[in-house]
């Protein structure tokens, strides 16, 4: 029989008995599952927990290591080197009108010349004089004769040798006085000539021991100049543009930023001849500033990586994070010339009392501790030093009895007179860079054992000195810096010979002891003869104080942090800080191993 799909509906409708049972057989499974899937389970779950804690902590740990490798330890996988190519930009203090090296005269003419012209002898890291157009060079037994060898790969930027008819032409030059090159004096006597196309003699009148130094002097392209005539080589148009040069960078353009001509840039690329190298750099841009303020100004506004000297008042205003500074001692010494010859300085025991009355130390600290003492005439690592050899240091009461002794008397208002007449000093220094902080100082310092100065004490300008202080000797007391060389041959500055109206011995000085030894000294060739004279000098020197010796002065130089420069040592001139410019970099390139 079949059932109608109404009837089957009807025999499957459950019933509240048969909803208890299946509710019950429900409830069973239900507490058995629960039972074998999740109670016998949980000491599991506290496993599986413990677990996901230390693979979470390992996860962390991991992901710091990486951190770790990839910041904090890179520097010991990678390193900034210099890197290569790109534009130096300098700014230097002063006008380029002659960057010819037997005239440049200002900071920003001898950086120049120093770039476009390589010398014939140069100094190195360590101060020691090295070829650079030069192979080699020897000296005879008198002493009197030098030989030297030009390195057969020198060669001009426009391609032709550099020979021993460039020297011959340069030193023509030279001693030529039509030239009027300031560097006539020192080689008017000197026998300039040519052993074939590579070598040259120097014939000296005497035997002179620092001879060697004075070959740190660029050479001129004979084939350029030859046809100019001396008289008007000065104002040769390739002294502004010289179109042929010998050293590492060659001349582009030079060219004024502002209508004023306060700002000069000139324009110089790499020179891949150059004897020594191809430097790293593509061009150098050196800026040359009439204001010393424009000059701080473009380091502070990024308009030059770096700049040289710095007043000390500019120093505070610098940003010491951004920017690197090195203080590199200078071959140079820094003097307070006392004119022996006067009415109040002949008297020994008034030079001697000025001597004790210097602060030596309250001079260092103006200028930031970044100067050295100087002791004496000469450095304090030079020939004839000893440490019974040095200039005494701040005594005042000593200084009042010698002034006293020697009848300055003081009076109630603290001013000295003798006879009626004032302790009164003439004091004149340049009106640039420090010198008026130092001038003021010296003033402030003297004027405590009753010195007083004369209200015309002028500061004068660096080009007005030599015609109007100098060579008339208008002054009392001379403040001022001499190049005391890196050899120590000062018979310039000392010898009686050279207290004229054209000479360098700025205290009119004379001594017949000092006459002897510094003769004596720059004749010698022994090392220890020479040391035997230079310390019978100074002794003598120290005695008779004809100058008060203030300080050695340095090369501050300031540089960005991203930029490779030379390497801090003794410099004879700042120029010579370009002694390994084929090195410097504009910026730093990161270098990683290869895998």
């Amino acid at each position: 029989m079949i059932r109608s799909p109404l009837n089957q509906l009807q025999e499957i409708a459950p019933t509240k008995r048969t909803i208890k049972g299946h509710l019950r057989r429900i409830e069973r499974l239900s507490l058995r599952h629960a039972h074998r899937f999740i109670i016998r389970r949980l000491a599991n779950l506290r496993d599986v927990r413990r677990h996901a804690l230390g693979w979470l902590v390992l996860v962390v740990l991991l992901s710091g290591l990486a951190f770790w490798q990839t910041t904090v330890s890179a520097s010991q996988y990678t390193a900034s080197i210099p890197s290569e190519g790109g534009v130096f930009t300098e700014g230097v203090f002063g006008v380029i009108d002659n960057v010819n090296p037997i005239f440049a005269s200002t900071p920003a003419e001898r950086s120049a010349s120093r770039l476009i012209f390589a010398n014939l002898l140069n100094y190195d890291q360590n101060g020691d004089l090295v070829g650079e157009l030069a192979q080699n060079w020897v000296v005879d037994q008198s002493g009197s004769v030098f030989t030297l060898a030009l390195k057969h790969s020198a060669k001009w930027q426009d391609g032709v040798s550099i020979t021993a008819d460039d020297v011959v032409f340069t030193f023509g030059l030279i001693k030529n006085a039509d030239t009027r090159s300031p560097l006539y004096a020192s080689w008017r006597n000197i026998g300039v000539e040519k052993l074939d196309q590579h070598t040259v003699k120097f014939t000296l009148p005497t035997a002179y021991a620092a001879f060697a130094n004075s070959l740190v002097v660029g050479i001129l392209p004979q084939h350029i100049l030859k046809d100019v005539r001396p008289s008007e080589l000065r104002t040769e148009p390739f002294n502004r543009a010289p179109t042929v040069g010998s050293g590492a960078f060659r001349f582009q353009a030079l060219n004024a930023v502002d209508a004023n001509r306060t700002h000069y840039v000139m324009r110089l690329a790499a020179n891949p001849t150059y004897v020594l190298g191809q430097p790293k750099l593509g061009g150098f841009q050196l800026h040359a500033y009439k204001d010393r303020e424009d000059l701080i100004k473009a380091l502070r506004n990024q308009e030059v990586a770096s700049i040289s000297d710095p007043t000390i008042n500019q120093l505070n205003t610098i940003d010491q994070e951004k920017f690197k500074q090195v203080n590199v001692p200078l071959d140079n010494g820094v003097f307070a010339f006392l004119k022996t010859d006067t009415e109040i300085l002949k008297e020994v025991k008034v030079r001697q009392a000025l001597q004790l009355a210097t602060d030596h130390a309250a001079i260092s600290k103006l200028f930031k501790d970044s100067v050295q003492t100087l002791d004496g005439p000469l450095l304090n690592n030079q020939l004839g030093y000893r440490s019974d050899t040095r200039q005494p240091g701040l005594n005042l009461e000593r200084s009042n009895q010698l002034l006293d002794e020697a009848g300055w008397k003081r009076g109630q208002n603290g001013k000295r007179t003798k006879d009626g007449q004032p302790l009164k000093l003439r004091l004149v220094s340049l009106s640039s860079g420090n010198y008026p902080a130092l001038t003021e100082a010296i003033m402030g310092q003297w004027s405590k054992v009753g010195v007083e100065f004369d209200a015309s004490s002028p500061l004068i300008k660096a080009d007005d000195i030599q015609q109007n202080v100098i060579a008339p000797r208008a002054y009392d007391v001379l403040i001022y810096e001499i190049a005391i060389g890196h050899d120590p041959d000062v018979f310039a500055y000392w010898h009686s010979s050279q207290a004229t109206e054209r000479g360098f011995n700025l205290s009119d000085y004379k001594s017949p002891k000092v006459d002897d030894a510094l003769s004596s000294a720059r004749t010698r060739l022994d090392p220890a003869l020479r040391d035997a004279k230079y310390r019978l000098f100074i002794q003598q020197w120290l005695q008779d104080v004809p100058a008060i010796g203030l300080y050695r002065p340095a090369l501050t130089y300031i540089q960005n942090n991203d930029v490779t420069t030379f390497k801090p040592h003794a410099l004879t001139d700042p120029a010579d800080r370009y002694f390994d410019v084929r090195y410097w970099s504009a910026g730093k390139a990161t270098l990683r191993p290869t895998r």
